[in-house]
């Protein structure tokens, strides 16, 4: 078990965890080739029958972009296959935006190898098929490629496999016409994914591909693409990323989490095939190198006390965390004893006070404390989370009468409070929920 997996558990627990940059890694079968493709010899490589498309996506967090792609010496750039990668020799190109638009339509240019920062070819972004509005210009009767006594009309195959066929969607929208802003790239050449290259592996632990400003991705989920890979053999990849986040702060994902460096995360989908394990950072088990559930998660992990000398100590619990223990009413870590330990407590014992009502309850952004005070003096409402820390502490003066006072819980994680109202030397308390 990594530490750092149980340190993301107790984030997401305590709800502190801020939405994640990188959300999803979608692989799309977009195409499997036929024995028409495979007949055409017009690109200048043969297109095995069976060879299949894959477009690799990524799914980001809102108002999220991508930077680029890299390897580096402790997290190698990947892209392997049992058989050749393939690349139409006559037209094809190392990245998606130096594809010819022009020629998308002849052969199999459309499925040639390429890797990407969203755009499929010098005037198209590449989309999912589900996601492509504007019909095909790739497939059947839009494609005029074809030799040998093949007519043209290829990319037809309508395979279920690669869901819907490209002579419906071919997955391209009009794009900018604009290579990606800044395009920079560094150190390794992509050469398996050369036109005239015939290897079955790409690796680099010296690449960098960037658009230093980064590059939104399509529609509200904000997906983009990255690669392109058409193979007949078994795919495998193991991909690194870097996007920046709503705050404009670079993040670094990496398929290797076995060493991470300063602004990395380990990100399970960016290896293909996935490696199954526990994916609910909620369980002792989790692993975040997963990229598919195998129904290992067994053990719920729960926060508490373990120190035996401390007043809260919590033999159920399986994680210690030393900042919940508290050990008397001056030495408690800044939790209000009166709810960790009320056992011990010396003071606050609750006493009600007449006329006290909190509403609605449950309550999702404000919650209303009622007072019908007889006499006047100075209120003190605190709000306490489930492990005793405070959340709110609101005070005013009271002038007798019924009074209503606001408190604004929009920041609060959901979950049940601890509302203690205190007043003339009285104290109420109140379980509340905020959903």
């Amino acid at each position: 078990m990594r530490t750092t997996s149980i340190l993301l558990a107790f984030a997401l627990a305590v709800g502190t965890s801020a939405q994640s940059a990188l959300e999803n890694v979608i692989v799309e079968k977009y195409y499997i080739s036929d024995a028409n493709d495979a007949a055409d010899t017009d690109g200048g490589t043969i297109l095995a029958e069976g060879s299949v498309t894959y477009r690799v996506y990524l799914d980001m967090g809102a108002d999220c972009k991508l930077r680029g792609l890299f390897g580096d010496s402790l997290h190698p750039f990947i892209i392997s296959s049992t058989a050749v990668l393939y690349n139409n020799n006559d037209r094809g190109d190392e990245y998606g935006h130096l594809i010819d638009s022009i020629r998308l339509d002849e052969n199999t240019v459309a499925l040639d190898s390429w890797l990407s920062l969203g755009d499929a070819s010098d005037e198209h972004i590449g989309v999912l098929k589900t996601d492509d509005v504007d019909g095909s210009i790739v497939g059947g009767a839009n494609n005029d490629g074809g030799s040998n006594g093949v007519p043209g009309g290829l990319l037809v195959n309508a395979n279920v496999d690669a869901g819907i066929p490209l002579t419906n969607s071919d997955g391209l929208l009009p794009g900018s016409g604009a290579p990606p802003p800044g395009f920079i790239h560094l150190g390794d050449q992509p050469e398996p994914l050369n036109a005239d290259n015939s290897d079955t592996t790409f690796t680099s632990q010296a690449f960098v591909v960037q658009s230093p400003a980064g590059i939104i991705g399509y529609g509200p989920d904000n997906k983009i693409l990255i690669a392109q890979i058409t193979t007949i053999g078994e795919l495998e990849f193991h991909l690194n990323v870097e996007i920046i986040d709503a705050t404009g702060t670079p993040q670094k994902f990496v398929a290797n989490g076995d060493t991470l460096l300063a602004g990395q995360t380990e990100f399970g989908l960016l290896n293909y095939p996935p490696e199954c394990g526990c994916m609910d950072p909620n369980f002792l088990e989790y692993d975040p190198a997963a990229g598919c559930d195998d129904g290992s998660c067994a053990t719920a992990i729960v926060f508490g006390c373990l120190d035996t000398l401390a007043c809260n100590y919590d033999p159920g619990a399986n994680f210690n965390v030393s900042a919940l223990c508290c050990y008397g009413p001056n030495d408690c870590n800044g939790l209000d004893i009166n709810i960790v330990c009320p056992d011990v407590a010396v003071n606050d014992v609750p006493t009600p006070i007449d006329g006290f009502t909190a509403f609605p309850n449950p309550a999702h952004d404000q919650l209303t404390v009622r007072i019908a005070a007889t006499n006047g003096g100075q209120a003190n409402v605190l709000v306490h989370d489930r492990l005793g820390r405070l959340a709110v502490n609101h005070v005013f003066t009271t002038n007798g009468g019924i009074q209503d006072h606001h408190l604004d819980l929009s920041d609060l994680a959901n979950g049940v409070y601890t509302l203690r109202l205190i007043l003339d030397g009285h104290v109420s308390v109140q379980a509340v929920v905020k959903q």
